[in-house]
């Protein structure tokens, strides 16, 4: 019995070394594929392939499908942060200020335990996080020139975070890096709760949930606040209160996890770097309103066009200075073309706007 035990395991400890052989190689590739991009001035991030990757391998194996997009999440996401690392350190232009991985002070939205933690810790490893009250701070810690912000702007789900957005116009601060992250929700609730009488979160995790709310809680009363992790610690006061937040939270304020990844659907946030100094790279962010003529807007994007300049982005909001007046809200890849033909390009933009902001190049 012993022998055909010590058999057994001596199988399944080789087939574990074979499973890390095959990420040390899935990894080496991935550093390839991020030098060609970076040669062909294509983004590191592609939501489409990486969609397309985990619908073939869900659909290839008798494992339970949550489990095999989860386990494969994990391993992109690793991947995607090591290729983009190994691609900066490979080139000579100048880094962004979440490629390197100098410490320096990064301020994120407090408190513990938050997405954006997660992703100030991936974005800056080596740095001491300094806790805000308000997204506000967070703008004016980078635009004092104290150190970097790490902010949230948009979910797949449920678009732009309008506060943040509405950060960038009136601070004076640059876009210098960005990263994509799975937002899996949890729910949680102190040990010795029993009927969950009131759920408490962001109101951008609860609208990430609505269905799995309505499905499982119809009756208990759905509370906002200004944070996942405000809600997890405000639960922890009370018995029959739970808070959606992430995993990490549950441990920060000793709560038990009630339930795992209750998002409606698959749900990914990009949260950008912000600085007192711009940075040089590959996609730049830039805001603008039109002036009021027929075209206007089609021959903006045909300035774009004509360049064969990849729009990775576009959203107009109301500007709030007079009515029918809209920002617009622009992404775009440079490609092929040098700085000075980009500067060149947007001050052609600019001649078409009556208001223009360059958010960054990054």
């Amino acid at each position: 019995m012993k022998d055909e035990l010590k058999e057994l395991r001596n199988k399944i400890d080789a087939v574990d070394e074979g499973i890390l052989g095959l990420l040390e190689e899935r990894g080496q590739l991935t550093r390839k594929v991020g030098e060609v991009k970076s040669k062909k001035g294509l983004n590191v991030y592609d939501p489409v392939r990486e969609q397309e990757i985990l619908n073939r391998l869900t659909a290839k194996t008798n494992l339970p499908a949550e489990f095999v997009r989860n386990l494969f999440k994990e391993i992109i996401e690793f991947c995607r942060l090591d290729e983009k690392n190994k691609t900066a350190h490979a080139s000579s232009t100048p880094k962004t200020a979440s490629q390197t991985k100098a410490a320096r002070r990064v301020a994120v939205l407090g408190p513990q335990g938050t997405f954006s933690e997660s992703a100030a810790k991936l974005l800056y490893p080596k740095s001491n996080l300094e806790f805000q009250k308000d997204i506000s701070e967070v703008f004016s810690f980078a635009e004092d020139g104290k150190g970097a912000g790490v902010v949230a702007l948009e979910n797949s789900l449920e678009g732009s975070v309008p506060k943040n957005m509405d950060a960038l116009l009136t601070h004076k601060v640059y876009i210098t890096g960005e990263l994509t992250l799975d937002i899996r929700m949890c729910l949680m609730a102190r040990k010795d709760a029993k009927k969950i009488e009131a759920i408490l979160s962001h109101p951008h995790a609860l609208a990430q949930c609505g269905d799995y709310l309505k499905k499982h809680y119809p009756n208990a009363k759905i509370q906002p606040t200004d944070s996942t992790t405000a809600a997890a610690k405000e639960a922890g006061k009370h018995n029959n209160w739970a808070a959606i937040a992430p995993m990490v939270a549950a441990k920060t304020y000793g709560l038990k996890i009630l339930d795992e990844n209750i998002q409606d659907d698959v749900s990914q946030t990009r949260f950008i770097t912000i600085d007192n100094k711009p940075t040089i790279g590959n996609k730049t962010s830039i805001l603008f309103t039109l002036k009021d003529k027929a075209g206007a807007l089609h021959h903006v994007l045909g300035l774009f066009s004509d360049k064969n300049i990849n729009l990775t982005k576009i959203e107009s909001r109301p500007s709030r200075r007079r009515l029918g007046e809209y920002l617009f809200f622009l992404d775009f890849e440079k490609g092929p073309l040098t700085t000075k033909e980009v500067e060149a390009l947007l001050e052609a933009v600019k001649s078409e706007t009556t208001f223009f902001k360059k958010l960054g190049s990054y």
